[in-house]
């Protein structure tokens, strides 16, 4: 699908918060607010946008991230549909996207400990013996959420980044509190009423709960989950493995790369690689210019260097549902 120019401005702000009213949006686009829900409606029926997806700092709950690539062999479509249903519905999924290269799944697991994530794989393992064919694991330190600002076509403004997998002091949540990030999660652009009435309390205290949670950065932002297929630009990510290198040169690394438009996340890892660059472009020639200009920027550091393209992304839900009590996951 072609999307114009209006399409790509209101997806930059979702990109920025999709909790944004119409007529702030509509203010922003200079467009009228009914024409602002048409879009939107337009956009999500066509699935360009699969949801609206809030970004919950799990390490505030406690939970550590753990990066898997999956290999598989001897799967049919039906057995591939199977197994990509059996990750999406697990309560501790956060990401799944279908990719090519070496591994054919990547999948985040948010678990409280190695144990519980040697849970998730065993049970996978169990569950796909002969699919399964090997796995790479990668735990991931810290995330740089840098954002969609290729789609309105400027150059990356400066703001406020969401650093998020840094050692922080766990939140104090409640029940109601773990319901509330739970019915958002995949759902960031209900009212606030709406939100209430399936938690159960009233507005006013959905809101002063949602604000706080926004304020201690346990909520740290709103977005869409985009089906890039249906529009000009293909995701990547390129896995760097370094050498000789120092703190101070990963960072130096990082505030160059921050500056191009197209680079949508960093993630330091630990494991075979130790950072990725997400990014994404509308033209091959994009592609090869940003690969090209990192590995020749710091070619005395990089050791190892890999593309992944990123197909069809599945889920994106930042809260591990397994906090949920029985009565509650049973609700929801």
């Amino acid at each position: 699908m072609i999307l114009d120019e209006i399409d790509l401005k209101l997806l930059a702000e979702l990109e920025i918060n999709s909790r944004q009213s119409y007529s702030a949006l509509a203010s922003k686009l200079n467009i009228s607010r009914q024409l602002t829900r048409y879009r939107i409606k337009n956009l999500l029926s066509k699935n360009i946008i699969k949801n609206f997806y809030t970004i919950i700092n799990f390490t505030m709950l406690g939970y550590t991230h753990y990066r898997t690539m999956i290999r598989l062999s001897n799967t049919s479509s039906k057995i591939q549909e199977n197994i990509i249903f059996c990750l999406i519905n697990h309560p501790n999924v956060e990401w799944l996207v279908e990719c090519g290269g070496r591994w054919d799944l990547i999948v985040n697991f948010m678990a409280r400990n190695i144990i519980q994530y040697f849970q998730f794989m065993r049970h996978l393992q169990d569950s796909f013996p002969q699919q399964i064919k090997n796995y790479d694991i990668l735990t991931t330190v810290e995330i740089l959420d840098l954002g969609r600002d290729y789609l309105s076509k400027t150059s990356r403004r400066k703001k406020d980044l969401n650093w998020f997998g840094r050692e922080y002091r766990l939140a104090k949540c409640d029940e109601t509190d773990l319901q509330i990030l739970n019915v958002i999660s995949e759902n960031a652009r209900l009212k606030y009423k709406e939100i209430a009435q399936k938690v159960g309390i009233h507005t006013n205290t959905l809101i002063k709960k949602i604000k706080r949670m926004e304020k201690i950065n346990l909520i740290l932002g709103y977005k869409p989950l985009i089906d890039l297929r249906k529009t000009p630009f293909s995701a990547y990510k390129a896995l760097i493995k370094f050498q000789n290198i120092t703190e101070r040169k990963k960072d130096e690394i990082t505030n160059f790369l921050r500056t191009n438009e197209n680079i949508v996340a960093i993630i330091k890892l630990i494991g075979q690689w130790d950072m990725e660059v997400e990014f994404e472009v509308e033209s091959n020639e994009k592609k090869v210019e940003i690969i090209r200009k990192i590995r020749d920027k710091y070619q005395e550091v990089i050791n190892m260097f890999e593309v992944i393209p990123l197909f069809k992304e599945y889920r994106y839900n930042f809260f591990p549902k397994d906090l949920l009590s029985e009565e509650d996951f049973a609700r929801n």
